[in-house]
């Protein structure tokens, strides 16, 4: 719950968690500062980094152009920016990625927060004014906006291009894996899109999640390719 709860605190809830941020790791604050985010995820514009992901996911165009996007000075500081920030909050709040048991804990967590079932945010839900537009949102740690898991695989893979195989990386992949089984269960639970027809809202799907995940965390290219699939089937139906 720490972790999901601090993340938001950075990001969708910084004006009332980190103001001194101004938006930095969201889409700014609508005045001075910009926001990391507007770097590579769509808002009021589609920046180029997301359109040539969407492409690439699709099958539509290759990887070049997003490696050639996500390359470019302003886009690539933005994307370590926020690897950074998600680094620091992972080591407080799991630990060493590389170890076994928390990959297992991650996996959970993120199987809880894509079905929300986490406990309610309480104190966060009683912070936001009933006219605000997170009001209905804001009272659960959970992802509301389907899009979102595949901007979330954006950020991890453009990390990944950029950085390569270094010391974040058994991370980058848990996240990435987290992606992946969290969007499974999100839109299988949730009905928010669609997604592989051999997942359903039951025990069974859930334990084939958890062996995918497990699976998926030491093998980085199988889990952008399983992304991108659930991408397709989001937007398609099919792969």
């Amino acid at each position: 719950m720490a972790w999901f709860h601090e993340l938001d605190a950075w990001t969708e809830y910084w004006d009332i968690y980190h103001p001194e941020t101004r938006g930095r790791f969201y889409f700014g604050d609508d005045e001075n500062e910009p926001g990391l985010l507007t770097q590579f995820l769509p808002r009021e514009k589609k920046p180029q980094a997301f359109v040539a992901w969407t492409r690439m996911a699709l099958g539509l165009g290759s990887e070049a152009p997003f490696i050639q996007a996500v390359s470019r000075p302003e886009v690539s500081s933005a994307v370590m920016a926020i690897d950074a920030l998600l680094g620091r909050l992972f080591a407080t709040h799991f630990g060493d990625a590389s170890e076994s048991s928390v990959q297992e804990d991650y996996l959970e967590a993120i199987f809880r927060f894509a079905t929300n079932t986490l406990p309610p945010a309480v104190e966060r839900d009683a912070r936001i004014p009933p006219d605000d537009p997170r009001k209905s949102t804001a009272g659960h740690h959970t992802l509301e906006g389907d899009l979102m898991w595949f901007a979330w695989a954006l950020q991890i893979e453009a990390a990944h291009t950029i950085s390569g195989v270094d010391d974040q990386h058994p991370r980058r992949s848990l996240l990435l894996a987290g992606v992946a089984t969290g969007c499974g269960a999100n839109f299988a639970w949730r009905a928010h899109r669609r997604t592989r027809s051999e997942y359903r809202a039951d025990e069974a799907t859930y334990e084939l999640l958890k062996d995918r995940g497990a699976r998926w965390t030491g093998d980085f290219k199988s889990t952008v390719d399983e992304v991108h699939a659930l991408y397709r089937i989001r937007e398609w139906g099919h792969e």
